[in-house]
């Protein structure tokens, strides 16, 4: 179709369904189709402010009929009112939209945000937040994790599914799995709350709760050592140091025939995959072996 929308009406005689066939086929077939299609499918979800629609209906439509009176079995004023909530929506759908990044195998990106500040996601992460709500609440989502260096200003939280953090100011990391909540406050103060735990972390503090049982410790660094390219671990349970290797390297385990709440002290390096595993599973006493290139099954000595 070469230009549809050079008739005012016919995104609104498309959704009353009063399309001829040819219209219809044609529209169909359009590359805005499924944009259109997507808009009106999430009407029935929209939230959106209050406000009285009968009113405004009732408003639109005699301001309608007193410039047009004639009669059809489908008003005037239904077209425009149409084409007007489908604009509206769209209009809703892109101010809240949500903006997301997020990180391949072995991969890292630094993100600047609103507010200037700064974001460095870790491999296999993800962070999105809403752009239209940031003046009012500077709120991000997090799956994985990521090293934050937060600008002063109004509150900053940081939601997962384990677990939020809220800062003032600060640089802190975050590593948060499905039963893994981990906060390292590397400068300034965080609040770490998950379920009924909760923690105020100044510089050198960490917390964690791991399989339901919250562990704190002291550490020195002032930043996490992934950003380097070399992961460490601090009496991590094994769980956790095998999801970091198949985040960095992009391979899966067959860990059925070890025991996965071992607790790991120690680093690997992000170059070599042999060397990191050597690096691991030596000490801890357990053997790999390629399945092929991409899964390695874990056997204990």
């Amino acid at each position: 179709m070469k230009n549809p929308y050079s008739d005012e009406t016919f995104l609104a005689r498309w959704l009353n369904g009063d399309l001829d066939t040819n219209e219809k086929i044609e529209f169909e077939q359009s590359k805005d189709y499924q944009k259109y299609l997507t808009i009106v499918n999430k009407i029935d979800t929209l939230e959106s402010p209050g406000y009285d629609k009968d009113r405004i209906f009732n408003t639109i439509k005699n301001d309608i009929h007193k410039k047009n009176k004639t009669v059809r079995l489908i008003p005037s004023w239904s077209y425009g009112i149409a084409a007007t909530l489908l604009a509206l929506v769209g209009l809703f759908f892109f101010f809240n939209r949500v903006t997301t990044y997020a990180t391949d195998y072995g991969e890292q990106i630094t993100l600047e945000l609103l507010d200037g500040s700064e974001v460095i996601l870790n491999s296999k992460s993800e962070l999105s937040f809403k752009k239209s709500d940031w003046k009012d609440t500077r709120k991000v989502t997090l799956t994985g994790e990521a090293f934050f260096k937060v600008k002063k200003g109004s509150d900053f939280i940081v939601q997962t599914a384990s677990g939020s953090v809220e800062v003032l100011g600060t640089q802190f990391n975050v590593n948060t799995q499905n039963d893994f909540f981990e906060v390292i406050c590397h400068e300034g103060k965080v609040k770490a709350v998950r379920d009924t735990h909760e923690a105020i972390l100044v510089k050198g503090n960490a917390f964690r709760i791991a399989n339901n049982q919250v562990e704190k410790w002291e550490t020195k660094t002032t930043e996490p050592s992934w950003i380097s390219g070399e992961t460490s671990f601090t009496n991590t349970p094994l769980k956790q140091v095998i999801h970091s290797l198949e985040n960095q390297f992009n391979i899966s385990f067959d860990k059925k025939n070890i025991d996965q709440n071992q607790r790991f002290t120690g680093s690997y390096n992000h170059s070599n995959i042999e060397l990191a595993l050597k690096t691991i599973f030596v000490p801890m006493e357990i053997s790999y072996t390629f399945k092929n290139e991409n899964n390695i099954v874990l056997v204990k000595e």
